[in-house]
């Protein structure tokens, strides 16, 4: 079924739509499958965007936001996507979602121009002699207060921190990058630790404004490990035990809205 009008949410039959009624600008939601779950919570709006549901069991959550969402996203056999509050997507960003894999970001990220995210090759590679697959796929997980650079790859099996910079032009694979740091290049490598980055926009700044803002006392983007840190590894475990999408769906609610320093990586 393809909705480009959101009022066909409430007609799926073999799918299930949860929540408020996104806007929709430019923007399809196809349903090739049965089983799938999209949740959206208030101030969703979807623009030159498409979502493919194109097999079964997935869970797409989208949670309210300021800004409005530019994105590719393509989910496949049981595989989990949820997208915090408040991400600003300076351009369209592609999410690629295969092998039963998730895919989990954050609040408040900066993603900008053509960033894509993958969960699988797309292909398998085996060895010539022992026959022996080379490249498994692994679920992405991406803290609060990231920041992407234009053109920056995301594949199979990171860990990104929360107030951590990936560089444009990146390439992030079965990496894990600690909270508050700087990261760049391909492959990537550590740039700066211990830094911290604040949304302010530098684009019309004069020698005023760059004079005031020399310096940052502020702790805001800067993340500890507390009570409240949760393991990735540990949520991973987590939705791929469950049977039923709507295990996931209370999951995320229960757990995911935590403190501060809930995706801090040390």
């Amino acid at each position: 079924m393809q909705i480009t009008d959101a009022n066909q949410l409430l007609e799926l039959e073999e799918n299930e739509f949860v929540g408020e009624l996104p806007k929709l600008t430019n923007s399809q939601i196809n349903f090739a499958g049965k089983n799938n779950i999209l949740i959206c919570e208030e101030g969703v709006h979807l623009w030159n965007s498409r979502i493919d549901f194109n097999l079964d069991n997935s869970v797409l959550y989208l949670s309210s936001n300021i800004h409005d969402y530019s994105v590719n996203i393509a989910l496949h056999k049981k595989s989990v996507c949820f997208i915090g509050k408040n991400n600003f997507f300076n351009g369209r960003t592609s999410l690629v979602l295969s092998e039963s894999k998730n895919i989990i970001l954050g609040d408040e990220c900066f993603i900008s121009y053509n960033v894509i995210f993958r969960t699988s090759d797309g292909h398998p590679i085996y060895h010539t002699d022992a026959k022996d697959r080379l490249n498994h796929a692994g679920s992405i997980y991406v803290g609060d207060h990231v920041w992407f650079g234009q053109n920056a790859m995301v594949f199979k099996n990171s860990r990104i921190g929360s107030g951590s910079i990936i560089g444009a032009g990146s390439v992030v694979s079965n990496k894990t990058v600690r909270s508050n740091t700087t990261h760049a290049g391909a492959p990537l490598r550590i740039i700066h630790e211990d830094t911290f980055w604040t949304p302010h926009s530098t684009h019309g700044w004069g020698e005023e404004e760059i004079e005031m803002m020399e310096k940052s006392d502020s702790d805001l983007f800067v993340y500890e490990p507390d009570e409240d840190t949760l393991d990735f590894d540990e949520i991973e475990k987590t939705l791929n035990g469950f049977s039923s999408p709507d295990d996931v769906i209370v999951y995320l609610t229960a757990l995911l809205f935590t403190g501060k320093n809930r995706f801090c990586v040390k």
